[in-house]
């Protein structure tokens, strides 16, 4: 272990700077002393050097008043040498026997002009050192805006380029405890400045090495600048007793572990029993059979090393099956590491079989140090640093939290009116029994390593165990259903802490999650399932969360909206919009409260009973820091981590609504309108998140406090008004605003920061507005991962990140420009992938990166077009929903029109930020993509409205129209009970779209309407997906290679050799040739054989090291053709899914020896390749290995194998007439036929038909084939 203290002391010459320095290392045991800004030199700091107690120091000397580097050191620590420095920084390496430490201590010059090359300097260094690498202190610079308080509100280019200069090195920051900021200035509040300039960064390998190791912000002394105290600890083991058991997915890949439970798994036993019976024989099963991963790793590569030395010297058959069966061995033990380490990393977003152990291993490391809690500030402003302190302080907030100390006992229950009432097709359908394959598909639902409750056990286990353990877990939870009672300890949980803020400071900064045993998760979640049937009858409209058909956007919209309202408002009365914290929501719901709420929605008792057993009486243990605390029993609370507590949250907060209600109606609350005719706006609800609106005045406030008041006595919420806000509009007056201020003691505000994730936009949008998604973005999107992850993970986790941390920002408006571009960058520099001292190789252009797969791309989202699409999915909910409120605010505001005529999207002044955005949305996506589905005819354009296809007859007419023909709707041009007038179509179409009028039919007769439908999704149902397709698919032309791009994906195959076979076809790997003509080297000729240009086809086929394996694994009557195909006819034949040779195959067998066959070239140019004495049989065993994983792990394959089913007729009972149809088209769509058949019990011919359609879609031809047969039979 060692202690380091880092700090800019502002000069070492001032007497409080002894005293000052002298209480530091009392206080913090220190080894290593790193001081800058000494403002001294020459003897004087030697003898202050001295008299700091140390063996050994190393000095830069200030130059006059400014700089000086001391670098001090006890000798226990090792030996110290410095390898450079300079008056930025000074380099040393600490090496104490095998174990090497790189550290580099920095105090980089406070203007951008004097540390100008610093950054680059420091690049070289580090990317010249091997080994653990730590380097920090004084950076002089920020690198988010979360990490200044006060100043401007904005990142510098200085600040963008030492957080790029981060990411480029891969360097961590290993976070801090304490205090926030680093350095002060002002001694007055309007002009005090707060920064973190001071950080300490390491490499992965650092991380990993010290896991423990912490960085604590001192207090200031004497110096406007805090030391920084770094302590590289060992591995700390905690106490194991108080560490709950954790099912090992690892454990499912061992020979014996289905074995271990089929014999100890008791079917007479209740679940729980079972599995407490089981959790016992693991756990010996684990240390006497499983083993220690690491080790076993280890001492497999020492006995492959033996074997292969004895190889090298006299190689016998004995000896190569026993190195092939200990590297197969070796292969198993490394995949059971990569699910151990990915289980404990919580990454969801990256697919298993890929090898990205030390990726998973890194942010498992980082996470835990992330979530540990070791420093917290108590109400009366000191610090808890015990652990004992800090555990039981925790446990007492919880205890205390869960429990009624704070609210009455017995409380009057609220009027139980105001819920709609349920019909009795809903009450049938929530009462029916419970079904086995209700449970089974909810426990397949639940995500695989979601993190277990106290029993340990993860869903992965219940799904992988099914056969064995499916039996005993519906008959527990039918059980239950049946009899209405919960067996002891099932409904108990641990609950962890999660950061509301960053780095918080105070217990009530964290939220309580709870984890709940798989068998309680499986008895809410086949609930939840019952109840979002009927929820949406229950809940008004100005609740959005959890509700099927809403969305936290409808929200966002209605807010945005409402404030641009305000902020131009004008006229004697004014508004006021309260944005309400409710703290600990779930935490302090009463139970009791929750049962009068379940019997006013109308539940029936036996409902009401299951609810409110599973949700009271369990037992609750903190896991503090990775250790079970002492249980306590709640006594009232909803747990975050149910799957039914937000559906019982929501139900709670309507009650809230019907008081708000009852308030309108009785002309006490006074809500608000956007526009005449406009919908009265008066609160919206998203869990939690709560806005309340009304006419500015005293009165109004007092309404709604009493309101508030009551609501929170019956259902034990609380208001923290410290935390809410009142904004205003423009017209109400300061006094005005200060009196309502007073009455209702929230204070007002002129920004409503961030409502659900995404700011309430008051003023003009630049790029600042959004600065924090590009830095989350970043913050994902980390260079050290991109060091630890292979190209296909990179890929992955772009594409992850891309689709779900921006989501709730870019879904209601358009970002700047330039905020996109800077996505796109940070994406494309992570894909690519960086090194310290050279330009990314960027090996194919984003724009064909940004391609769907099947077209040839990676599927990534380009940034613009993927924000438009997610705003054409408001505009498309919009034109398409009439009675919600959010779009009723939104269509009376804005004057919303139809379709055909569209001078409501004429760009005014006045238009919100959102609603511009809507409008493009609208404009590029929507309204090119939207069809008209006939019903009546009445409403459709024959001529000028897109129905028939993609564009409008008149576009593609084949002669001019004549000027009345314009205004014809279709039924203008339908006669009943005959079809089309198709002596006044013909003549301006041409005969394919003569045909397919054949096949369209307007009705008359059942009073259907015409309606909008989306032309992007055969179903009509837009998708953002499809959205991004329009908006791409005329941006570059592409060849249709659809099929050609299905068989790369689809081969069986590690994602890595995917994503090189991709590479392969766009011919972007780095051969000679490719590397000569980006002028990376001067020769292009293959440095194997040194015989010929290194192309692809060389380098994977031709050259002799590869035409030997191939002439070997390919059969004798299929050589010659194999060896004389171009590049990508080579690829497109040998990646069939049809062929297969010797059980496996040969698309498999076909994509390892490609990705083997560059792996060894790549090995002969750098030197690195390991002797292997039969290439051929290695390919051969390991295409098996790969094949024998994807049918073990289906999850692996990206299709499923097509299952052949032998079809018969089968005749109908007694004197029933069977029809058969059938419809097809050549083409899709086509030229259509279709045809039918009436047969009798006997098989005899009763009738049947055949027609030509016209001109159709598959699907359709196949609805007209039923159509026919319909009409047929009951002409018979």
């Amino acid at each position: 272990m060692m202690n380091c203290i880092l700090w800019n002391c502002r000069g070492a010459n001032k007497p409080n700077f002894r005293r000052s320095i002298r209480y530091i290392l009392k206080k913090n045991p220190t080894d290593l002393l790193a001081i800058f800004e000494t403002h001294a030199g020459g003897d004087r700091s030697e003898r202050i050097c001295r008299g700091l107690g140390f063996d050994n120091s190393f000095r830069v000397d200030a130059e006059g008043q400014s700089g000086g580097l001391w670098l001090l050191w006890r000798s226990g620590i090792g030996i110290v040498t410095v390898i450079s420095s300079t008056n930025q920084f000074i380099q040393a390496m600490m090496a104490n026997g095998d174990e090497v430490l790189n550290l580099i201590v920095v105090y980089a010059a406070p203007t951008v002009s004097r540390r100008s090359g610093l950054w680059d300097q420091l690049r070289d260094i580090i990317g010249g050192v091997t080994g653990p690498v730590i380097v920090g202190e004084d950076f002089n610079t920020i690198v988010r805006l979360d990490e200044r308080s006060g100043g401007n509100g904005s990142l510098s280019a200085d600040s963008m380029e030492f957080g790029q200069w981060i990411n480029d090195l891969s360097l961590i920051d290993m976070g801090f405890r304490g205090h926030a900021f680093t350095w002060k200035r002002g001694r007055e509040e309007c002009f005090f400045v707060t920064k973190r300039l001071y950080r300490v960064l390491c490499c992965a390998q650092s991380r990993l090495r010290w896991q423990e190791a912490t960085v604590t912000h001192l207090p200031f002394l004497a110096s406007d600048h805090a030391p920084l105290y770094l302590q590289l600890a060992p591995v700390s083991r905690g106490d194991a007793s108080r560490r709950p058991f954790r099912f090992e997915a690892a454990w499912l890949k061992h020979d014996t572990f289905k074995d271990l439970l089929e014999a100890s798994w008791n079917t007479s036993l209740s679940t729980p029993e079972a599995l407490e019976i089981l959790r016992t024989r693991l756990r010996r099963w684990n240390r006497e059979v499983f083993g220690e991963v690491q080790r076993r790793k280890e001492t497999l590569v020492s006995e492959i090393k033996k074997v292969q030395d004895l190889i090298l010297l006299t190689p016998t058959d004995d000896l190569l099956m026993e190195e092939v069966s200990l590297s197969k061995e070796l292969d198993l033990t490394l995949e059971q590491e990569e699910v151990i380490w990915f289980q404990k990393s919580r990454e969801k977003w990256i697919p298993l079989g890929d090898r990205n152990t030390s990726f998973f291993h890194t942010s498992t490391i980082i996470r835990r140090r992330r979530n540990r809690i070791e420093m917290l500030k108590k109400d009366d402003g000191s610090w808890v640093t015990n652990a004992p302190e800090l555990e039981n302080l925790a446990v007492e907030y919880y205890r205390r939290l869960y429990s009624m100390v704070d609210v009455d006992e017995v409380v009057p229950p609220l009027p139980r009116e105001g819920f709609a009432l349920l019909s009795q097709a809903d009450h049938i359908h929530l009462d029916r029994p419970f079904t086995a394959a209700e449970v089974e598909k909810a426990v397949r639902d639940i995500g695989k390593y979601k993190a277990p409750g106290p029993d340990g056990f993860q869903p992965v286990f219940y799904q992988h165990c099914w056969d064995v353990v499916g039996d005993s877990v519906v008959r527990f939870i039918l059980e239950f259903f049946r009899t209405g009672v919960l067996p002891p300890n099932t409904n108990d949980v641990l609950i962890v802490l999660l950061e509301k803020v960053a780095k918080p400071k105070i217990i009530t900064q964290f939220r309580p999650i709870s984890l709940c045993n798989v068998l309680f998760k499986t008895i809410t979640k086949v609930m939840v399932v019952r109840l979002k049937r009927v929820i949406t009858k229950l809940i008004g409209p100005a609740q959005a969360s959890f509700i099927p058909g809403r969305l936290n956007t409808d929200n966002i919209v209605m807010v945005q909206e409402a404030v641009h309202s305000m902020r131009r408002k004008k006229g004697r009365r004014g508004w006021m919009l309260l944005k309400l914290d409710l703290e600990k929501a779930y935490d302090r719901i009463r139970w009791d409260f929750l049962e009068d709420t379940l019997i006013a929605a109308g539940l029936s008792e036996q409902w009401v009973g299951w609810i409110m057993r599973v949700v009271s009486g369990p037992s609750m243990n903190l896991l503090f820091n990775g250790e079970k605390t002492e249980a306590f029993r709640p006594s009232r609370g909803l747990r975050q981590g149910d799957p039914i507590s937000p559906y019982l949250f929501v139900l709670c907060m309507e009650r809230l609504c019907h008081l708000i209600g009852n308030s309108i109606a009785e002309k006490c609350w006074k809500p608000i309108k956007l526009s005449r005719g406009g919908p009265e706006l008066s609160h919206v609800c998203f869990a939690d998140d709560l806005i309340l609106f009304a006419e500015a005045s005293v009165a109004q406030v007092r309404t709604i406090r009493n309101v508030l008041e009551t609501f929170c006595l019956l259902s034990g919420q609380k208001v923290s008004l410290e935390k809410s806000k009142i904004f205003f509009s423009s017209n109400v007056s300061r006094e005005l605003g200060r009196e309502i201020s007073d009455a209702s003691g929230i204070s007002s505000t002129c920004d409503l920061g961030k409502y659900l994730g995404m700011h309430v936009l008051q003023k003009r949008m630049n790029k600042e507005t959004f600065s924090a998604v590009v830095e989350r973005v970043s913050a994902r999107l980390a260079g050290w991962k991109s060091h630890v992850l292979s190209l296909a993970g990179r890929i992955t986790l772009t594409k992850s990140v891309l689709s779900s941390i921006p989501v709730h920002s870019v879904s209601s408006v358009l970002l700047p420009r330039s905020t996109l571009a800077t996505l796109d960058k940070v994406s494309r520099s992570f894909v690519w992938g960086s090194t310290a001292d050279k330009r990314k190789q960027h090996l194919i252009s984003w724009s064909r990166v940004c391609v769907p797969k099947e077209e040839g791309g990676l599927g990534i989202r380009n940034s613009l077009h993927m924000n438009t699409s997610l705003i054409a999915k408001v505009g498309w909910r919009l034109m398409n929903d009439e009675k919600s409120l959010w779009a009723r605010v939104v269509r009376c505001k804005y004057r919303v029109g139809d379709s055909h005529d569209l001078s409501w999207l004429r760009v005014r002044s006045n238009w919100s930020v959102v609603w511009r955005s809507i409008v493009t949305g609208l404009k590029e996506a929507v309204l090119p993509g939207q069809r008209w589905v006939v019903g009546d005819g009445s409403t459709i354009r024959f001529w000028t409205d897109k129905w028939l296809s993609g564009v409008s007859l008149s576009e593609k007419a084949t002669s001019a129209l004549p000027a009345n023909y314009e205004g014809f709707v279709a039924k203008d041009l339908w006669i009943p009970g005959r079809g089309w007038r198709f002596d006044q179509i013909l003549p301006y179409v041409s005969e394919n779209t003569g045909l397919e009028l054949w096949s369209i039919v307007v009705d008359c007769v059942t009073g259907a309407k015409d309606r909008l439908s989306w032309g992007g999704s055969a179903e009509g149902k837009f998708t953002v997906k499809s959205a991004y397709s329009l908006l791409t698919l005329n941006e570059s032309p592409r060849q249709n290679m659809e099929q050609f791009w299905k068989r790369v994906w689809r081969v069986k195959a590690p994602e890595r050799v995917r994503v090189f076979l991709w590479l392969v076809c766009k011919q972007a790997i780095m051969t000679n040739v490719e590397r000569k003509r980006r002028h990376l080297c001067d020769s292009d000729v293959c440095s194997v054989c040194c015989g010929g240009f290194e192309t692809i086809l060389h380098v994977l086929r031709d050259c002799p090291a590869m035409a030997g394996i191939w002439q070997r694994i390919v059969p004798a009557r299929e050589r010659s053709e194999f060896f004389s195909q171009s590049l990508l006819v080579w690829l497109f034949q040998n990646l069939k899914e049809e062929t297969s040779m010797n059980g496996v195959p040969w698309a498999t067998q076909f994509a390892m020896g490609v990705w083997w066959g560059w792996k060894w070239r790549c090995g002969n140019v750098f030197g690195e390749n390991r002797r292997c004495p039969d290439r051929v049989k290695f390919i051969k065993d390991l295409a098996k290995e790969v094949w024998m994983a994807h049918l073990a792990t289906p999850e692996l394959s990206r299709s499923t194998a097509r299952e052949e089913r032998l079809i018969g007729w089968s005749p109908p009972e007694g004197d029933w007439i069977k029809l058969n149809t059938d419809g097809a088209s050549r083409g899709n769509p086509g030229s259509a036929a279709a045809g039918g058949v009436l047969r009798d019990a006997e098989g005899q011919w009763c009738g049947g038909f055949a027609i030509n359609i016209g001109r159709c879609s598959a699907p359709l031809a196949e609805l007209w084939g039923v159509y026919y047969g319909l009409c047929m039979a009951w002409e018979k």
